[in-house]
């Protein structure tokens, strides 16, 4: 862009001198000088204005040898521009950027490895917005994700955190290739951001306490989670299928949510008798967390809310909304 510029400024400043020139030597009026620059300088030449003497014929000759050399320079500079497109890439990045300002609630996946690609993956599926920060480009390229936001640089760096829009986040995974690599980025993150919830991937068994020290709020081992899978199909194949159902949403549309009620929620002060949530929601209540206290799986009907409180719920996406409004009142 700065070439554009210099190309741009450097047109307009010898076509002003052109009409200055044709402005005092022809006594012309500004917008006839302004006609004689132009059609001299891109040698159309339809006829010439006010008084011809010796002195416009050497302002014209001076003027033709200067102003047709800076024209053609200016010329080329921008078919090239346009040519090898760094002006659509400037373009595009602008709108990018755009959007990265528009971002809220979103979530920042860093790496596009194979777990970060499912996370995204996951990410797109559900609708929920996200940005990806990866440092190398041939990993974005995908057609699954095109259209979307990818950011090419270093997660672990401060400014690429807050060009992906950390302040606004709702969340961050990072799924990079070592773990070392994993702890800088939750490292950073927390330092951003303290509050902001931080997924991180453990490539190695022993690396959890690490990840933890540095911040991370969850740790996710793939081959842990892969090998408790694969032996939970063998010994318990129903509830692996039950849980299968649950989250893939796109088959059934049945969830599981985690929701918080606020103190000024209506169900305060009720039980759960009282506040009848299957009736009134058709969400199914599976357990409740007390502030303070552990999940209670299938608790009982006495169990009176608090302001705080924590419902794991299940039912359709519809009466989850339902019930999301009237736990946050």
């Amino acid at each position: 862009m700065r070439r554009l510029r210099y190309t741009l400024a450097l047109l307009v400043a010898v076509i002003v001198c052109g009409g200055l020139g044709y402005h005092w030597l022809s006594h012309l009026d500004p917008l006839d000088s302004l006609y004689m620059a132009i059609t001299t300088l891109f040698t159309v030449g339809f006829r010439e204005l006010g008084e011809v003497n010796a002195r416009t014929k050497l302002f014209t000759i001076f003027y033709l040898v200067v102003g047709l050399g800076v024209a053609t320079y200016a010329i080329s500079n921008l078919t090239a521009l346009l040519l090898e497109g760094d002006l659509k890439g400037y373009i595009m990045e602008r709108r990018m950027q755009k959007r990265l300002d528009d971002l809220k609630d979103h979530i920042i996946v860093c790496g596009f490895g194979k777990m970060g690609f499912q996370a995204a993956w996951e990410l797109k599926k559900a609708g929920i917005p996200f940005v990806i920060i990866e440092q190398d480009e041939t990993k974005g390229r995908s057609p699954r994700f095109a259209g979307e936001l990818i950011l090419y640089g270093n997660a672990m760096e401060e400014l690429v955190l807050e060009r992906a829009g950390i302040r606004s986040a709702r969340g961050l995974i990072t799924a990079l290739t070592t773990d070392a690599d994993n702890v800088l980025v939750t490292l950073t993150v927390k330092q951003l951001r303290p509050d902001l919830p931080v997924v991180a991937r453990s490539a190695k068994l022993g690396t959890e306490r690490q990840l933890r020290a540095a911040g991370a709020d969850h740790i996710v081992s793939p081959y842990e989670i892969g090998g408790r899978r694969m032996a939970g199909l063998l010994l318990k194949p129903e509830m692996m299928n039950f849980f299968d159902i649950v989250l893939q949403q796109e088959q059934f549309e049945l969830g599981l949510e985690r929701i918080a009620i606020a103190p000024g929620s209506a169900l305060v002060g009720q039980t759960m008798r009282e506040a009848r949530l299957r009736h009134a929601t058709g969400s199914l209540l599976v357990g409740l967390v007390h502030p303070g206290s552990r999940l209670q799986f299938n608790p009982s009907g006495e169990e009176r809310f608090q302001a705080g409180d924590e419902l794991l719920v299940m039912g359709p996406s519809d009466a989850l909304e339902t019930l999301t409004r009237l736990a946050k009142g």
